[in-house]
């Protein structure tokens, strides 16, 4: 009897230690298979051009439209809007000879058929030919402040362009952030995160624009004002000497 329960022990620890020996193998086995599954591919985090416009909606296109507006006008009062174009040097010489050769009506006559504001000032002066010198004086000041005005409207334009232009970018980012929140409370799905993501790109996408329209535009703006001032400048300076003509010439 002793005998067959030592048979008996021998055998069940026999049977113990083949287990421990499989469970090993048996875990390398299957951590070997775990390392054998591929692991997925990143996708690719860069975003083109086309991504940018899709993802900006109808606000960015707005704002894209207000750029070429921004860039057609811009280009426009550079050529337009100049000291040289507004108030040149030989139209001031040529009816300042005229007047002294006493052709007062010829020198009117070629002042009017330019469109300068220097060349509008001086035939509103060479209208009162002969009356008193404050009249002259008060018909000049009256024509360049109406053409200074006309001046300053004009380049205005782009300037609203400059000031528009972040606040629709702004609009885009409340209008994206909005989404985004509501992404967060509202929806249940899985995908929650992109469709966040989706809508706070879409709030970065149109505040980027809006300033890269507003700061050319702003730009531009300071460097006409100051061509309006130096022009605005050179016309007064033109006007004041050529009053002083017509009064010496009236006291002949």
């Amino acid at each position: 009897m002793i005998r067959v329960l030592l048979m008996l022990f021998c055998v069940l620890i026999s049977y113990g230690g083949m287990a421990q020996d499989a469970t090993p193998a048996t875990t390398a086995t299957t951590t070997a298979a775990v390392e054998v599954v591929p692991a997925p591919q990143e996708t690719p985090n860069t975003i083109t051009l086309m991504m940018m416009i899709e993802q900006g909606g109808a606000i960015l296109w707005v704002i894209m439209g207000l750029a070429f507006i921004a860039i057609a006008l811009a280009l426009y009062l550079l050529i337009t809007v100049s000291p040289r174009r507004e108030a040149p040097q030989k139209i001031a010489k040529r009816a300042r000879a005229q007047v002294l050769a006493g052709e007062f009506e010829g020198a009117r006559q070629m002042c009017l058929e330019g469109d300068e504001l220097l060349a509008r000032v001086l035939a509103a002066g060479l209208k009162f030919v002969g009356h008193d010198r404050y009249i002259i004086q008060e018909a000049m000041e009256s024509e360049g402040e109406r053409g200074a005005t006309a001046l300053w409207q004009r380049i205005t334009y782009l300037n609203n362009i400059a000031s528009i232009a972040p606040l629709l970018g702004l609009l885009g980012t409340v209008w994206g952030m909005m989404r985004a929140f509501s992404a967060i409370a509202l929806d249940t799905a899985q995908v929650k995160g992109i469709s966040m993501a989706y809508s706070v790109s879409q709030a970065m996408i149109t505040t980027a624009a809006g300033l890269v329209v507003a700061i050319p535009a702003m730009a531009i703006y300071f460097l006409l004002r100051g061509r309006v001032i130096r022009i605005i400048a050179e016309v007064e300076a033109q006007s004041s000497e050529f009053i002083e003509l017509l009064a010496e010439e009236n006291r002949k």
